[in-house]
């Protein structure tokens, strides 16, 4: 199996899992967040692309973009506590981010084994760098859910404070 290709459909369709989550939300914050997290798999995609075309250049300068999925993510949390959001919506929204952490999830274990067994430090160094990324997806993720299960313990909590000091890559 070509890793790189797989990897450019995961990428694909994790975007459009994003997109479809951020078409189906009313919520102006959640789909900002959804939207950001689709681009950032695009993103992604694009890293690939590079990879498979034998263009790692282009993949590393790519990749070289501080992600602003986490000061968004922070804004959008502030604006919801200042807010005094009790709920975020039912069960559908709380299945679709346990979906997301599923996703991130089995991205980042993908990448990091792929870079385990990967002979170019370049190409290792790229799957290593959109792991992080991944693993930087599935820390928003959780505490996104952490947040729509209980907004008020979720805001009162360490988790949330150290979320907020949270710099991501």
């Amino acid at each position: 199996m070509d890793i790189i290709k797989f990897a450019m459909q995961m990428e694909l369709d994790g975007q459009a899992f994003y997109e479809k989550g951020a078409a189906a939300t009313d919520n102006p914050q959640l789909k900002e967040v959804l939207l950001t997290l689709a681009e950032e798999e695009q993103k992604h995609y694009q890293v690939f692309k590079s990879m498979s075309d034998g263009n790692l250049t282009a993949a590393e300068s790519s990749l070289g973009e501080k992600s602003g999925t986490p000061a968004l993510t922070k804004s959008m949390f502030r604006q919801m506590a200042e807010g005094n959001v009790e709920t975020l919506g039912g069960e559908d929204v709380r299945e679709l981010w346990e979906k997301a952490v599923e996703i991130e999830e089995k991205s980042e274990k993908m990448y990091r084994d792929a870079a385990n067994e990967e002979d170019d430090e370049t190409r290792r160094d790229l799957l290593r760098r959109i792991a992080d990324e991944e693993k930087n997806h599935i820390y928003l993720v959780d505490n996104m859910l952490s947040f729509i299960k209980d907004p008020s313990t979720f805001l009162a909590s360490t988790q949330y404070q150290n979320f907020m000091s949270w710099e991501g890559r």
